[in-house]
């Protein structure tokens, strides 16, 4: 069951869209509201997760658009950094988790079920064109 303990330290958040393995700046949307970001870590909250290789990870996210978010601590997100926390969602509904929490990198985990509308309900929340 997938839970996060250091939600405060959010400060940033980044969404990409990545399609066909490219992304673009208009697939891209900066997030520096500190409600909506908590909001976002609290939805993906007890979700049923199960354990997943990174070679079966960038396989899936090669062979779907994917949504990335990528959590910063600080007001700036610095390229080529390791983020400190990220979770993609695929375009079905299917979540990973490459990180515990803040800073804890792990051996990805997978939600076991699809969870389409958790997705477009995140979509709605930044209001995402994309």
């Amino acid at each position: 069951m997938k839970e996060i303990e250091n939600k405060e330290k959010a400060g940033t958040l980044l969404i990409q869209k990545v399609e066909n393995g490219t992304t673009a700046e208009e697939l891209t949307k900066e997030v520096n509201d500190k409600q909506q970001i908590e909001q976002a870590l609290a939805m993906i909250k007890g979700l049923e997760v199960k354990r997943i290789s990174s070679e079966e990870t960038m396989e899936k996210m090669q062979a779907s658009n994917t949504y990335m978010f990528v959590f910063s601590e600080g007001k700036d997100i610095e390229s080529g950094k390791q983020a400190s926390f990220a979770f993609y969602a695929l375009e079905n509904g299917t979540f990973i988790f490459p990180y515990s929490d803040f800073n804890s990198p792990q051996t990805p985990l997978i939600t076991i079920e699809t969870h389409k509308e958790l997705l477009a309900n995140m979509k709605q929340l930044f209001e995402l064109t994309f």
